[in-house]
């Protein structure tokens, strides 16, 4: 595997380059920003596997590694370094969040972003390291090198989280278009029987959208807790100051404000989002619901046309059978030559058997059919 990596560097105008990681964790230019684009995280899942020990040699905690390249629906997390006065002077934070992109019922791929970021409060210098990018999330990134605040590194998570809304929309809209021609196939073609595999497929779409949805929610909750934690203590250090100074460390108060309303205002629209998915599912499931009744209206109907089919032959086969019984003889007279037919005498046994057997039958039926109501209402009795 290729260990190079572009490079954006925000010293003066943005600038892209080639580097390694190692390379780019020992160097702390002054008052930078560095964001390096690690690639696809099956291949550096790979390359892990094959070089255990590689990842021992860098200066990025081993719990963001297991982040990176595990199979996550999204995590977050945050890890200080501080001087002996208990002041900040490095924060490491990362985050990691998953969707999946359906293009057909049988087509689609997941993404698993995630973003991890070195804050150096003296040297006022911002590491970034993203995994599993897509094109216009790294597009979105670079755009924004030069114009971020470097005094709250919790801004790059806002923007990072910005990026990521506009994906998991389009993931959603993509399920919807799925949802949306299940429905008008199903009117095009008055079918009575829907494509249920269909169904099942999409629905398992929108039950991923969801899952990972919630779980980007949770995630959103953690960073803007970790966000508060960070401020509070810069405040309690006295490292909050009341106003933006250029080149100054502490982080201006308006500074930390609109970062916090910037991810309370994603975790908003990411709550929107999921609540579309949600609608989504709701859908599908109707969808799959009247395909099943509309399934079961057609076989009863069916069932109806089989059982008029059969009325229609049982006069004839009940007259049929009564007359061909024993009770019954037709017969040629000897000596007249002439048919004659005759009853028998005990044609009443018959009357005698059938009837209170026929009661009988009827009988139990109607005991099984309203045995609750039945055992309900002598409850009452048998207490008293």
């Amino acid at each position: 595997m290729d260990v190079n990596r572009d490079v954006i560097v925000g010293i003066g105008p943005p600038s892209r380059r080639r580097s390694t990681l190692e390379e780019e964790l020992k160097q702390q230019p002054h008052n930078s920003v560095r964001i390096v684009f690690g690639g696809r995280r099956e291949n550096w899942e790979k390359w892990i596997q094959a070089n255990p020990n590689w990842v021992t040699t860098l200066t990025i905690p081993q719990e963001f590694w297991k982040t990176a390249t595990d199979d996550l629906n999204g995590c977050s997390n945050a890890k200080y370094t501080l001087d002996s006065n208990g002041s900040i002077t490095s924060l490491d934070t990362w985050s990691c969040f998953k969707m999946k992109e359906a293009n057909a019922e049988d087509e689609y791929k997941w993404h698993q972003m995630t973003m991890f970021i070195r804050w150096n409060s003296a040297e006022q210098n911002t590491f970034i390291y993203c995994l599993d990018f897509s094109k216009n999330v790294l597009d979105g990134l670079s755009s924004r090198v030069s114009s971020v605040d470097p005094n709250d590194p919790y801004a790059w998570h806002a923007i990072f989280i910005n990026e990521l809304r506009v994906v998991y929309d389009k993931c959603v809209w993509k399920i919807r278009n799925l949802v949306r021609d299940a429905e008008k196939t199903r009117n095009e073609t008055h079918s009575s029987r829907p494509d249920f595999p269909q169904l099942h497929e999409i629905a398992r779409h929108a039950i991923h959208s969801n899952e990972t949805l919630d779980v980007a929610v949770d995630t959103m909750d953690s960073i803007i807790h970790e966000h508060g934690l960070f401020i509070l203590h810069q405040r309690s250090t006295g490292h909050m100051s009341q106003e933006s100074t250029p080149g100054s460390q502490p982080i201006p108060k308006v500074v930390a404000d609109i970062i916090e309303r910037q991810l309370y205002y994603h975790l908003k629209e990411l709550r929107a989002i999921k609540a579309r998915s949600e609608s989504l599912k709701d859908r599908l499931q109707n969808e799959i619901n009247l395909g099943f009744n509309i399934v079961s209206q057609t076989d009863t109907a069916t069932m109806k046309i089989i059982s008029a089919v059969g009325l229609v032959f049982l006069p004839g086969t009940f007259i049929s059978t009564l007359f061909g019984m024993n009770f019954f003889d037709f017969a040629i007279d000897q000596k007249t030559g002439k048919q004659t037919f005759t009853v028998s005498n005990n044609f009443w046994l018959y009357w005698a058997i059938a009837t209170p057997v026929t009661v009988a039958v009827i009988l139990v039926w109607l005991l099984w059919h309203y045995w609750y109501l039945i055992t309900r209402n002598a409850k009452p009795l048998w207490k008293s």
